[in-house]
């Protein structure tokens, strides 16, 4: 990770500095997807997310120049802005080979006040001139966010058409070397199929990893385990979306996510702040 003094004051933002881990909500997939349930209205979404105390929130540059004013003052969520767009999980009106394109700077970021920019890594695509694309875009934020002291964030994604994400384990441990290689300073990865894999992901990185939440789980116990298997495989924390502002109680399961996350505890005593 970065030694820039601005840089490691803003990973505080996301890290917190009791626990040295993460709690992250992303309600960014409005940009790719559209309104989904639960974050129909972006600043509705933020609301309800704040009495739950995530460490940071993850948005575009959009919907973070509309909501700045939530963020103001002392003990309030650290900004991560989303620096890039694709449409590869569209449906209507669907994709043909699927683009990747940056939507903001570095500098756009600063100017909002991030604490962190994040960016998409993707292997999979149709022809290897995308990922090349893909590549150069990543190279290039990086050393604007170098420059700026800005932390960033890297998402590596396993992708094939028709698939939401490619857990492919080969492919995850590729991309999440590269991801290090290129100079992430977080990585936000999906949790493979156990906890020993996820031990095999941690060694390869050269940097903090954060877990994806990916689509809506089953139960809040099975988030809960998957999200406790992760810390104790390694995990720095999550980067959790569905799965927090799809639930019933957001504020709840966040700090349920927060006695695993921050406290160290157990699943059956997490799943008490849900009950």
């Amino acid at each position: 990770m970065s030694t820039l003094p601005g840089n490691q004051l803003r990973t505080s933002k996301i890290l917190n500095p009791e626990s040295g881990n993460g709690i992250v909500v992303a309600i960014d997939h409005g940009l790719f997807i559209g309104p989904l349930p639960g974050i129909e209205s972006a600043s509705k979404a933020i609301d309800v997310l704040l009495p739950g105390k995530p460490d940071a929130i993850q948005m575009t540059p959009g919907t973070t120049r509309a909501n700045l004013g939530k963020f103001y003052g002392k003990n309030k969520p650290g900004v991560i802005v989303r620096l890039d767009a694709t449409n590869i999980w569209r449906k209507k009106p669907a994709p043909k080979e699927g683009y990747y394109t940056a939507v903001a700077s570095v500098k756009d970021a600063v100017q909002l006040g991030a604490d962190a920019v994040v960016t998409f890594l993707f292997a999979g695509y149709d022809t290897d001139a995308q990922e090349a694309d893909n590549l150069q875009t990543l190279a290039r934020l990086g050393s604007e966010a170098k420059e700026y002291g800005m932390p960033f964030i890297v998402e590596p994604l396993a992708i094939q058409k028709g698939s939401n994400v490619v857990r492919d384990f080969d492919i995850m441990k590729l991309i999440i070397r590269m991801a290090s290689e290129i100079g992430a300073d977080l990585i936000k990865a999906d949790f493979p199929e156990s906890k020993k894999q996820f031990e095999e992901l941690v060694g390869v990185s050269s940097v903090p990893i954060l877990v994806r939440g990916g689509p809506k789980m089953d139960s809040d116990k099975e988030m809960l385990q998957m999200v406790k298997d992760a810390i104790d495989g390694g995990a720095k924390g999550i980067v959790f979306g569905r799965n927090v502002w799809q639930h019933k109680e957001p504020a709840k399961i966040l700090r349920a996510l927060a006695a695993i996350v921050h406290e160290g505890q157990g699943v059956a005593k997490a799943l008490k702040a849900v009950s």
